[in-house]
């Protein structure tokens, strides 16, 4: 993509995921990279929903993704996925996470595909018992498991996230539940210091790589 970019072919950019995509400030810090880099070249689309999963994900991609004809596509579902009440098991959303993917590339053979594990989860006392978003998410890892095993298997890149929020937890836990105030969604600061950069990092290593 960042080729076409320096060749000065527009290209459109979109994020399809959850509320950690949905309303997160990563994406908006994403669109700003683009807009400095690439200015006037890039339309950028955050086709993401809050509170949903990757049935959701499938059964809307023509009208939220595929219709837009996207260059460059985020994909992160695993993180509702994980949660028992919407009773998805691993495999299940494996699958969900191929038929995206083969639906893309389908489209468009060039399309560039970069997959995201989120961060982890805790059990805020300011949440209802419904909404305990670690105990509702006991598998969490396995599913971010499910999705780098989908990433290494299909050659496509994985940003991890998940070490990071989870590294963030073990040594600093009063600061990883002041980022993460209801248990599940970082505070805009938080994303920007511990999401955004690995996304920043990658995207540095493809220019570079590119030659840009």
């Amino acid at each position: 993509m960042f080729k076409n970019l320096n060749d000065g072919k527009p290209q459109t950019v979109l994020v399809y995921g959850t509320s950690l995509t949905a309303a997160s400030e990563w994406p908006k810090a994403l669109k700003a990279y683009f807009e400095k880099q690439y200015p006037g070249k890039v339309t950028f689309i955050n086709s993401a929903q809050s509170g949903e999963t990757s049935v959701w994900g499938v059964a809307n991609l023509q009208d939220k993704v595929l219709s837009k004809n996207p260059d460059l596509v985020f994909l992160e579902f695993s993180v509702n996925d994980a949660a028992t009440k919407h009773n998805i098991s691993i495999e299940k959303s494996a699958q969900n996470l191929h038929a995206m993917v083969s639906l893309l590339q389908a489209q468009n053979p060039q399309v560039d595909i970069i997959l995201q594990t989120m961060n982890s989860a805790w059990d805020s006392p300011d949440q209802l018992e419904h909404k305990k978003f670690a105990s509702d998410r006991p598998h969490l890892a396995d599913y971010y498991d499910a999705y780098r095993n989908y990433a290494q298997v299909h050659h496509l890149p994985l940003i991890d996230h998940y070490p990071n929020w989870l590294k963030l937890q073990q040594t600093n836990e009063a600061q990883f539940k002041k980022w993460l105030p209801d248990g599940l969604h970082p505070v805009p600061e938080a994303s920007l210091a511990v999401t955004w950069p690995a996304i920043q990092t990658l995207f540095e290593k493809a220019r570079s790589a590119a030659g840009l």
